[in-house]
């Protein structure tokens, strides 16, 4: 571990468990390689509309190459914090996930994702998650996340727009539109959480999370390998 990986609160070292709103207490820890197989049974055991709104497409199963690139993350330009739920007797099961993947051109721009389990939304999970990624992202020196978005998809724009003059607009190189907009300085009050709601990225995430903007997942897909 390097002396900059040392500064950071969310390192290899970091574990919290945080209650949610029904009592049950999830544990939260970074991804790492040995996840794989949770990671796996994890997205198996979501909806279809749940996986489709995490990869807006209909998607049966992981690749061992995406199972690759998910886990085995730097924690720097690619951060992944994992929720589990711990049992005593049955296999430790994930419950959710945050992440985002540094633009390679803009160091201090992200694309982030958040995942939760059918059976853990509605719990707060969510919120918890993104607040810790925003606490994460400021860390390591993102203050911008941005999300691919079709450009042809008029709706999925008006509706990013009304989110508040914050959010930029460029084209990218595809012929498509990237909206970006800042990461809240993170509130370490102990109501931390709320100051997440009705903010831009908050909305933003549950826009993606319902669907209702159309994108393009980047930040859950590996990149190409050379020719």
């Amino acid at each position: 571990m390097g002396d900059d990986e040392r500064r950071y609160r969310y390192d290899d070292s970091y574990e919290e468990t945080v209650p949610l709103s029904d009592g049950q207490r999830v544990h939260l820890r970074l991804v790492r390689p040995s996840d794989k197989d949770m990671l796996r049974e994890a997205f198996n055991r979501l909806s279809p509309d749940s996986r489709y709104a995490r990869f807006m497409a209909p998607k049966a199963s992981l690749t061992e190459r995406e199972l690759d690139y998910l886990t085995d993350v730097d924690g720097v330009d690619h951060f992944a914090l994992g929720a589990v739920r711990r049992h005593l007797v049955a296999k430790d099961e994930g419950v959710g996930s945050a992440r985002f993947v540094r633009v390679a051109d803009d160091p201090d721009t992200a694309e982030p994702a958040i995942t939760v389990a059918d059976d853990y939304q509605g719990k707060g999970l969510g919120s918890i998650l993104l607040q810790r990624l925003i606490e994460a992202a400021w860390e390591r020196d993102v203050r911008w996340f941005c999300t691919d978005l079709l450009a042809e998809n008029k709706a999925s724009k008006r509706m990013l727009e009304s989110l508040g003059p914050e959010v930029r607009f460029r084209a990218s190189g595809d012929g498509g539109l990237v909206a970006t907009l800042p990461v809240p300085e993170p509130d370490h009050t102990p109501t931390a959480p709320g100051f997440l709601l009705g903010t831009p990225i908050q909305k933003l995430l549950s826009f993606v999370a319902r669907a209702a903007v159309t994108v393009r997942p980047r930040v859950t897909q590996p990149p190409e390998p050379p020719p």
